[in-house]
């Protein structure tokens, strides 16, 4: 187990050190060129829309495993992003490039995540031992530490900043190599359902699944445009990215043990319920003058929503659908997952560019609550 456990949680924080640049540092870097917070939007939310066309035919081809494994999908992934950043690294991009290639960047790296999630998936489905959980906390710390890189990264020129995505993309792609497995042996079955299949076969997933799109557009607004939220709420943004990467860890090292004692199907109520409140205090923030340690606070909360809701929303996942549609189950949650990250960026950049940041948080509080009934709802259904 601890092998196995180590192996992947190093693949888990490589890909979430790459992650990083897109998922919450895509405003700061394409500001740095001149971009509007609109434009951006626009950028990232198209980066998403490209992963959810790219998703469903990478999981299809892993499930079916005749000419593409995990092993091959990720190793594809991460060599292409290197490949795509090049370009920034070495020469200076006219606008339209630079968009260009980012939203290429973007789109691979969103691609690969449920391919990532899979490969611990494949080897607990195999029978060995394997803490999911624990691996994934391992992600949040590099995540954590990414953030404050990128960070000092940026007072250095925007360029730097794609350095640790760059690196972090060659060690998956050796790491892809070595530990993704090449052969599934039957664990993830030949064939299949179909993904319109697996979205008739499991309604219930399914409402699940829209219940996590609509949580997690407050929450891809909250991690995509903090540059422009801290500047009304106060606090200091690589901290706040940091705390909040950091607090996920003993949560999720936790998770594995703490569902033997209170199912996943609870666990998803209660930490979902808990992200109105870290919501909330970054809405308190921007209408009260609290101080930065309501936001600090805010980004705390993830101990107890974020760290908790992910671990269990795989896990349900996994359990909701047939060993031969797994890669697709994983695949099917991480869709809904961009599908919000499409309308959190474009909502959030026409939001604060005409709104502003304080109307754009009480938007998101009312989608936060109707994130919550639908998945107290989907998860009372039985698969």
């Amino acid at each position: 187990m601890k092998r196995r456990t180590l192996l992947f949680s190093v693949l888990q924080s490589l890909y979430w050190i790459g992650a990083c640049l897109v998922y919450s540092y895509a405003e700061r870097f394409l500001k740095a060129f001149g971009f509007e917070t609109d434009a951006v939007g626009l950028i990232v939310a198209i980066a998403y829309g490209f992963a959810m066309v790219l998703q469903p035919v990478l999981a299809a081809a892993a499930d079916r495993e005749r000419t593409v494994t995990l092993r091959t999908a990720i190793a594809f992934g991460a060599l292409l992003s290197c490949g795509i950043a090049a370009p920034l690294l070495f020469g200076d991009c006219a606008l339209a490039v630079l968009a260009v290639l980012f939203g290429a960047l973007s789109s691979v790296t969103l691609a690969i995540q449920p391919l990532v999630n899979a490969v611990g998936f494949h080897y607990a489905n195999r029978g060995e031992a394997i803490d999911f959980s624990l691996a994934r906390g391992a992600g949040s710390v590099a995540y954590a530490l990414a953030s404050l890189l990128l960070g000092a990264l940026a007072a250095h020129g925007r360029v730097w900043m794609l350095v640790p995505y760059v690196a972090a993309n060659a060690g998956l792609f050796c790491m892809a190599l070595w530990f993704a497995p090449h052969r599934t042996g039957g664990v993830l079955k030949t064939g299949g359902t179909s993904l319109l299949g697996v979205i008739r076969r499991y309604p219930a997933f399914l409402l699940f699944c829209l219940g996590n799109f609509v949580l997690f557009i407050p929450h891809n607004f909250l991690n995509a445009y903090l540059a422009s939220i801290t500047g009304v709420t106060g606090g200091n943004m690589s901290v706040m990215l940091a705390v909040a990467a950091l607090v996920e860890f003993p949560a999720m090292m936790a998770y594995s043990r703490i569902r033997t004692r209170v199912s996943d199907r609870v666990l998803l109520v209660v930490s979902a319920s808990i992200f109105l409140l870290k919501t909330g205090l970054m809405l308190a923030a921007a209408y009260l003058p609290l101080g930065a340690w309501a936001v600090y606070l805010s980004s705390a909360m993830q101990m107890l929503c974020y760290a908790i809701f992910v671990p269990a929303a795989a896990y349900f996942a996994n359990d909701s659908v047939q060993s031969s549609d797994q890669v697709k189950g994983q695949m099917l949650l991480t869709e809904a997952t961009l599908l919000s990250g499409v309308v959190s960026m474009l909502f959030g950049g026409l939001s604060i560019r005409y709104l502003g940041v304080p109307v754009s948080l009480i938007l998101c509080e009312a989608l936060v609550l109707l994130g919550v009934i639908l998945i107290a709802v989907s998860v009372r259904k039985r698969k």
